[in-house]
């Protein structure tokens, strides 16, 4: 059994989730196993999945907010 969060937890994750926008994507539902097969074969979730083809469309690296904070405190 998990131990219950920490006021401290929870507060540094609200943090993080206010950082963050959903995207909602709906698709029908005879291709959800299409587009899940396709991102297990890459070895991705199906969200970094659609990342990296908006990444391609977009022609930008869409960073996570980790990757954002690691990059900040190099460049300080």
């Amino acid at each position: 059994m998990l131990a219950a969060r920490t006021d401290k937890q929870k507060d540094s994750q609200d943090a993080y989730m206010e950082k963050l926008q959903d995207i909602k994507v709906r698709v029908p539902k005879e291709y959800y196993d299409k587009i899940k097969e396709c991102a297990d074969k890459k070895g991705l979730s199906i969200n970094k999945l659609v990342i990296s083809l908006l990444e391609n469309e977009i022609g930008e690296r869409i960073l996570s907010i980790r990757e954002k904070n690691k990059l900040e405190k190099e460049s300080q």
